[in-house]
């Protein structure tokens, strides 16, 4: 894969991480995407309820120095649903 591969008009969903004792944001399953964890700021993840499922753009980072993981954009393009 690319070190700059974007996935525009993802949809990813808040969670809670019981291992890291935090709110996290993973993608949807069945978008044609990685499933890897979603680096996004605090306040984006605050905003939201747990379960909310919102859209934006995420990029996949590749490093020799850590795992793979996807950066989501930082203007969110619309929220979807609320569990």
């Amino acid at each position: 894969m690319n070190l700059s591969q974007v996935f525009t008009n993802i949809n990813l969903q808040t969670y809670y991480d019981t291992k890291r004792k935090k709110i996290r944001v993973r993608p949807v399953e069945g978008q044609g995407i990685p499933l890897l964890c979603v680096s996004c700021s605090k306040q984006q993840r605050q905003q939201m309820q747990l379960g909310t499922v919102f859209k934006t753009d995420v990029r996949l980072i590749e490093s020799e120095k850590r795992k793979p993981y996807l950066m989501a954009g930082k203007k969110i393009l619309g929220q979807l649903s609320l569990f």
